[in-house]
């Protein structure tokens, strides 16, 4: 079975007039029996969040592919008791508190033997080809999220386990260009998701990351200021 991925970042226009860092982080790789791809959002609150961003990411890449049979068998809050648990201490070891760490965790793990686990918690979207997987969990306000160091996540880190028998395709992206990418009123994938997964599954991962990088900055950064991040996973 072949497997790819592919991810980018870039920082948005409104922190580029600031002066701030980009508070995302993306990041995509297979080895072995896994491909793995994964996005964090910080807290824009949080002025050290890219620190936690980058940490919780490069956690997660390494992390889950390593416990992804424990973690498969587990039932679905004692597994989001357990990532919580290893995830916190790396956080923690970043030197940051837990209120300054505030960062949101999209991630999906795919086995050649064609298991799925999709870890996310907070806002952003996680895509297949044809259906939107995972949805944007807001507060009270459409402007709040759920975080992973924040209080109460183990009530919102929403766990989805399936097993693939074809080729899978998954898009993860967090909310600065999720909400261009998702057809509300349909309640669908916009047809722009179609047309990234299918160019995915015919070119090479360099290019793949290449097109990424080009979309964010003269595409979506035309319809949102914020920080932008894609990745992709395809298992063929």
């Amino acid at each position: 079975m072949a497997m790819k991925t592919a991810a980018a970042v870039y920082r948005g226009l409104s922190h580029q007039v600031r002066g701030v860092p980009c508070q995302d982080e993306a990041k995509a790789l297979h080895t072995g029996d896994w491909a793995v791809a994964a996005v964090c959002d910080g807290a824009g609150s949080c002025p050290r969040s890219e620190v936690a961003a980058r940490a919780l990411c490069g956690w997660a890449m390494r992390w889950l592919p390593q416990r992804f049979d424990e973690l498969y068998a587990l039932e679905d809050r004692e597994l989001a008791r357990r990532v919580l648990k290893a995830g916190l201490e790396r956080l923690d070891a970043t030197g940051l508190d837990r209120r300054e760490a505030y960062c949101t965790l999209l991630c999906a793990v795919r086995h050649r033997d064609g298991r799925l686990l999709v870890l996310h918690i907070g806002d952003g979207y996680v895509f297949s080809a044809g259906e939107a997987l995972s949805l944007p969990e807001n507060g009270r306000y459409a402007n709040e999220t759920y975080f992973f160091s924040g209080p109460c996540a183990e009530e919102h880190l929403r766990v989805l386990r399936r097993r693939e028998t074809g080729p899978t395709t998954l898009l993860l992206t967090s909310d600065g260009c999720g909400d261009a990418l998702y057809d509300a009123a349909a309640g669908r994938p916009a047809a722009a998701v179609k047309r990234l997964c299918e160019g995915f599954a015919r070119c090479t991962e360099e290019e793949a990351a290449e097109a990424l990088e080009h979309n964010l900055r003269e595409v979506f950064s035309r319809v949102s200021e914020d920080d932008l991040s894609l990745a992709l996973l395809r298992c063929d």
